[in-house]
């Protein structure tokens, strides 16, 4: 799903390259850093949909605006009392740096051919590459035996309602967080011998059947996010 996710492309625009993503990144993540206005953070995270939206994206882009709104709500509805506090905080952290997970998620629906072939060209050091890839491709699978382990506490009626999680805190600890620590331990195993077979330590020079390079489109795309998004952060800071 996620290959043809992005490979999905239209005669108008093209798929743009792990290089660029990673660029747009760090624009974000500076970004991110440097805004101070809420009304900044929302101009950014619709910048972000854009970018998702182009990247053939769409339902990824909705599905965050919705989490996005989700925790808007809670940071401006809920009390500032002490025992929430903590909780409020993490959440508004979350909210700030949306525009750098909507564009994460673009990464991490890059296959990792393209970004390890990408990278290579880069001349970013083994190890580096081989972490960089083997983190991306791990948080789908994790998302996937998250799923598996939610069908089987509902197969087995455990928590038979919504609620069943509050009142029993200990049981879903060990019910869904236990096994999802050995699940991910066997996973990283797993995930570092399909590495090595697929040739991750061999020395010769890396081909790709995705078109990797960082054309004009590339170029204009990084310098339009990078304008529009300096323009947000330098406007915002005057009308504050």
């Amino acid at each position: 799903m996620k290959v043809k996710a992005y490979e999905k492309e239209t005669t108008r625009t093209r798929r743009l390259g792990p290089r660029t993503h990673l660029l747009v990144l760090v624009i974000a993540s500076i970004l991110a850093m440097a805004v101070r206005d809420d009304m900044q953070v929302h101009l950014l995270v619709a910048l972000s949909v854009v970018y998702l939206v182009w990247n053939h994206l769409s339902r990824k882009a909705f599905q965050l605006v919705v989490f996005y709104c989700v925790c808007m709500a809670f940071v401006f509805f809920m009390p500032n009392a002490l025992a929430l506090g903590t909780m409020k905080l993490i959440v508004y952290t979350m909210v700030r740096m949306m525009p750098v997970i909507m564009i994460g998620t673009v990464l991490v629906y890059t296959p990792p051919g393209s970004i390890m072939s990408a990278f290579e060209k880069m001349h970013v050091p083994k190890p580096i590459l081989v972490m960089v890839c083997i983190l991306i491709r791990f948080f789908p699978v994790v998302i996937l035996e998250m799923k598996a382990i939610r069908d089987g506490i509902r197969a087995r009626g455990v928590f038979p309602h919504w609620y069943s999680v509050l009142k029993h805190p200990a049981m879903a600890y060990e019910c869904f967080f236990m096994p999802l620590v050995v699940r991910c331990l066997k996973l990283s195993s797993e995930l570092a011998s399909s590495a090595e077979l697929r040739g991750i330590e061999c020395t010769n020079a890396r081909t790709s059947i995705y078109e990797v390079g960082f054309k004009i489109t590339d170029g204009i795309v990084v310098g339009v996010y990078a304008l529009i998004g300096s323009a947000i952060y330098w406007t915002g800071g005057m009308i504050s």
